[in-house]
């Protein structure tokens, strides 16, 4: 879930070339530049509304995605991630443990909305009964 040009999903399927991988990304330019070899696995869209079926991957990824997203979409996004996956997921995102790294999040980061501490992200979590693994980006 958000995968950009799809470099991830073309490194998993040279690992685990029989694979069923696909990827989604809210850029369609992304998506019309990616690898040729996974283009037709790449599909353009949102995160908070997955064009699969309940339980459809084994391993679902979201990494540096989910904190474009305004808050009243954290909870749909979150909710899909876990709706499409089985019982592998994990969600990274971008957060900040104290002033510093908050203004540092900003000046870097020009496309982030959901500013949150790891403690913020953690309600996210348990609001939406996530139940995968996740991890945060600092700026330090």
């Amino acid at each position: 879930v958000g995968c950009g040009k799809g470099y991830l999903l073309y490194d998993f399927l040279k690992v685990i070339p029989n694979a069923e991988i696909y990827g989604l990304d809210v850029s369609e330019y992304a998506i019309n530049n990616s690898p040729q070899e996974i283009r037709d696995r790449l599909t353009i869209g949102n995160a908070v509304s997955l064009p699969w079926e309940n339980d459809s991957f084994d391993l679902v990824i979201s990494i540096n995605t989910l904190h474009n997203l305004h808050a009243y979409d954290l909870e749909k996004a979150i909710l899909e991630i876990e709706r499409v996956g089985k019982t592998n997921k994990y969600i990274c995102v971008e957060s900040y443990r104290n002033e510093e790294e908050k203004t540092n999040l900003l000046y870097w980061q020009v496309t982030c909305e959901a500013f949150n501490t790891p403690e913020s992200w953690n309600w996210w979590f348990e609001q939406t009964g996530y139940s995968g693994d996740y991890s945060f980006i600092y700026f330090e």
